[in-house]
């Protein structure tokens, strides 16, 4: 046992002064925990930064390296916030289905259902007060959500905005939705990808689209967030 033990002594000895001899880029790097937190903060900064368009600088202004990313611009007002982020918010006044369809046939009940930007919700009650808010809805709204449904008719678009609505509100990430019209045969599927929050703290998704009209595929892909009020809109 003695001689293992001075054989193990004796060849980290070794050890020790070979690497002592080494020229200084052949030894083995270590660093300071506290350099690798201040690169990881500097890299959060810039990343955040790039993403809200904003320039990106470390410093503080008596010339100190910051510690912290920056708070986000607007924080403490989210419609402002969404405005800057995403241009405008929609209603469902916007939404092509419910300026072109709300006459028609229904079968996805999506307008009776309040499932376009919670028409029920936002109605009127007796006496002149506003009703309580529904669920969050959807609002396919302006020209990206209007290439959503471009070739779909009314009765396709009943049955396609269901799965919108199920889909996002969900929780369920990579999912899937399917609808049929059984009328025409035209069918389709709504597939929600990663949820993820974006850099001034709204709740997105990404999806993917394909439907077949007279048998003919045809896909979109894209994002959608929830706008301050809640509802879901397409945003790219």
């Amino acid at each position: 046992m003695k001689k293992k033990l001075v054989a193990v002594i004796i060849a980290t000895a070794a050890t020790l002064t070979v690497m002592a001899t080494l020229p200084a880029a052949a030894q083995p790097r270590t660093y300071n925990r506290g350099y690798d937190e201040g690169y990881q903060q500097g890299y959060r900064s810039g990343y955040d930064d790039a993403r809200a368009n904003r320039r990106f600088d470390d410093r503080t202004e008596n010339g100190a390296f910051e510690t912290t990313a920056p708070p986000p611009r607007f924080a403490g007002d989210r419609d402002q916030r969404w405005r800057a982020r995403y241009q405008r918010a929609y209603t469902y006044n916007d939404d092509g289905f419910y300026q072109q369809c709300r006459q028609s046939v229904d079968p996805g009940g999506v307008i009776a259902g309040a499932l376009i930007g919670g028409l029920l919700g936002n109605s009127i009650a007796r006496g002149g007060a506003r009703a309580p808010a529904t669920a969050a809805g959807v609002i396919v709204g302006g020209a990206l959500g209007g290439s959503l449904t471009r070739n779909l008719d009314c009765e396709d678009r009943s049955y396609a905005y269901k799965t919108y609505y199920d889909g996002f509100n969900s929780g369920r990430a990579n999912s899937r939705w399917n609808w049929r019209n059984p009328n025409n045969g035209n069918y389709g599927e709504f597939v929600v990808g990663d949820y993820y929050t974006d850099p001034d703290g709204f709740r997105c998704s990404t999806y993917t689209q394909r439907v077949y009209v007279n048998g003919r595929p045809q896909t979109a892909s894209g994002r959608a967030c929830q706008q301050p009020d809640g509802n879901w809109t397409i945003v790219s």
